[in-house]
């Protein structure tokens, strides 16, 4: 399976996801720099994306928008895991197209719980 991509540019919190899903058995793909998703998507070929929606350079909303507005993307189930807890913000992501949202404080077991489901319906 080709590896799990987690897109963050604090890095810290990659970490922390990168660690929960590999001790999980996940391959992991890790980027920070939000600007190379759609190269990092065409090379790895991702079965998920697992993203942030704060960026410096640009609004991960509209980054996931764009991911989806490309059709060989379209398929490729993107979850929202970030420290933005704003019910407006909840509501734009899962709009936009976002698979699934959980914001901080992280539960490891929840996440790895919506990873499963996720990759089970891709």
């Amino acid at each position: 399976m080709n590896p799990v991509l987690i897109v963050y540019e604090n890095d810290r919190f990659a970490q922390l996801i990168q660690f929960v899903l590999t001790t999980a058995g996940y391959q992991v793909a890790k980027s920070n720099d939000p600007l190379e998703l759609f190269e990092k998507v065409k090379e790895l070929q991702p079965p998920l994306i697992v993203m942030d929606v704060f960026f410096k350079n640009i609004d991960g909303l509209y980054l996931l928008e764009r991911l989806y507005g490309i059709k060989e993307f379209a398929t490729i189930p993107v979850f929202i895991v970030s420290s933005r807890n704003e019910p407006l913000t909840v509501f734009d992501a899962l709009e936009r197209g976002a698979a699934d949202y959980l914001a901080a404080p992280i539960n490891e077991d929840m996440l790895i719980e919506k990873v499963n489901k996720l990759l089970k319906g891709n």
